[in-house]
């Protein structure tokens, strides 16, 4: 499998930064695993790589036609050789070890959540139960995608396993 790693750079001005930034993120975090704030690594093709960061840079340049001045976008896509991404990997596996915590820690809050309704009042937490599941598909995908897999995963999956248990044993 070929990998890469694409580094974006967004200048804003400080008065813009969250505006812009958040968004940037949002987009760029359909690319790959991002490892930190500009920094993603991924095994999509080059093509698609590069389709999604123009559409990043659309973002920017919309904000830069809406009167946001002083707004700078630059990216490169490296493509990694087998030993390039074995020298990274670490850091994903870390990334995906921080992931997996963050959102055993949703979980276990929903569950409590879940477990303190009574009847059908699950409903209300239908659309936490949503997100959480989309995070863990993107975790999964990452974890398969990456071919790394850890104990922290497991424990996720159990705490998932026994979430969706205990969300459907209710909503009966």
């Amino acid at each position: 499998m070929t990998y890469h790693l694409v580094l974006v750079y967004v200048s804003v001005p400080e008065e813009y930064e969250d505006e812009i930034l958040d968004e940037v993120e949002r987009q760029i975090e359909e690319i790959g695993l991002r490892i930190t704030r500009g920094v993603i690594v991924t095994w999509r093709n080059r093509e698609e790589i590069e389709k999604k960061v123009l559409r990043v840079k659309d973002v920017v340049i919309r904000k830069l036609e809406e009167g946001f001045e002083g707004v700078e976008f630059l990216y490169s896509i490296l493509e990694l050789s087998e030993d390039q991404y074995k020298s990274i990997r670490n850091l994903v596996a870390k990334k995906l070890e921080i992931l997996c915590n963050s959102l055993i820690s949703r979980v276990e809050k929903l569950i409590e959540d879940v477990r303190s309704c009574k009847g059908r009042e699950v409903r209300k937490y239908r659309k936490a139960l949503q997100e959480i599941e989309e995070s863990f598909r993107k975790i999964a995908e990452f974890h398969k995608m990456f071919d790394i897999r850890h104990s922290i995963f497991d424990k996720l999956n159990k705490a998932m396993s026994e979430l969706r248990a205990e969300f459907y044993r209710r909503l009966k």
